[in-house]
């Protein structure tokens, strides 16, 4: 499969012109907002497969049902980004913000969220098998429901009811 625009470099803005437009799928991209458009716009069903962020914020974006499968979120700020229904498999999203983000039925199947905070997140219906969570805050997070998940790594993991999983603990 041939991957249109892969790797490109562009601006928060021009990404918006071009979804506006209706393009939808965005692989590999390198995308640079240093001026924060992107805070509170409305990219839903995006594909930005394999791509990455820099210098930007996505707080109060919505994102739901977004292929973002090995996107890069690194150190990024997505409080209250609404992610429900988006496919973060593989993703990074180490020591990114998500306080009050909704991952409702979100699959982060082997994603790194080593470090990330996910205070208040809504995890209802989240997949989180193979998930690494070290360092990860989930304080107050709703719906984290530890019995179902499968491959996971706690290693002072911050757990909804501030409890800390000190681990390492492997959850096969």
């Amino acid at each position: 499969m041939e991957m249109v625009g892969s790797g490109e470099n562009i601006t928060g803005e021009e990404l918006l012109k071009r979804y506006g437009a209706g393009e939808r799928n965005f692989p590999l991209i390198s995308l640079y907002d240093e001026k924060c458009v992107l805070e509170g716009a409305s990219l839903r069903g995006i594909s930005m497969m394999g791509g990455y962020f820099v210098g930007g914020s996505l707080c109060d974006t919505n994102l739901s049902d977004s292929c973002l499968i090995g996107f890069d979120f690194n150190c990024m700020g997505l409080d209250g980004a609404n992610l429900s229904h988006a496919d973060l498999t593989g993703a990074c999203l180490w020591s990114a913000f998500f306080t009050n983000a909704n991952f409702s039925n979100c699959i982060l199947k082997g994603a790194n969220l080593r470090k990330a905070i996910l205070c208040n997140a809504n995890l209802r219906g989240a997949v989180l098998d193979g998930a690494n969570l070290a360092d990860a805050d989930f304080t107050g997070a709703h719906f984290f429901i530890k019995r179902y998940m499968t491959g996971i790594l706690f290693w002072n993991t911050t757990m909804p009811d501030e409890s800390v999983i000190e681990g390492p603990v492997f959850i096969n």
